[in-house]
């Protein structure tokens, strides 16, 4: 079995934050020891199911649009592999959505 980093992106999750509803996404990296590469992908969307901070709210109904995305999974050595899995980075859906679109010219 190898050790493996997957780097995580997770769009459309739903959050209530001071009572208020939106879509968060979020990137995270997680260690997982696997196999190979397929089963690295398993392992580590099996532990993001279990981690409570990515449990959707009390109420929560699907929508569907809630996905993850794995950006990289590579071989790492057994040395670079944390004690600790690293926190979960968030961010609001709309100033990702925002960042994507261009820039009006005031000038045009």
């Amino acid at each position: 079995m190898a050790w493996f980093r997957c780097i995580i992106c997770g769009e459309n999750f739903p959050s209530q934050t001071v009572g208020e509803s939106r879509s968060v996404g979020f990137y995270v990296t997680r260690f997982v020891e696997a196999a190979d590469t397929e089963a690295a992908e398993a392992a580590a969307l099996q532990g993001l199911r279990a981690e409570p901070k990515l449990a959707p709210p009390q109420g929560y109904m699907p929508t569907g649009q809630a996905r993850v995305l794995f950006e990289e999974i590579v071989e790492v050595a057994g040395g670079q592999v944390p004690a600790i899995q690293p926190g979960i980075a968030w961010h609001p859906m709309e100033a990702a959505d925002a960042e994507l679109s261009p820039v009006p010219n005031p000038a045009a």
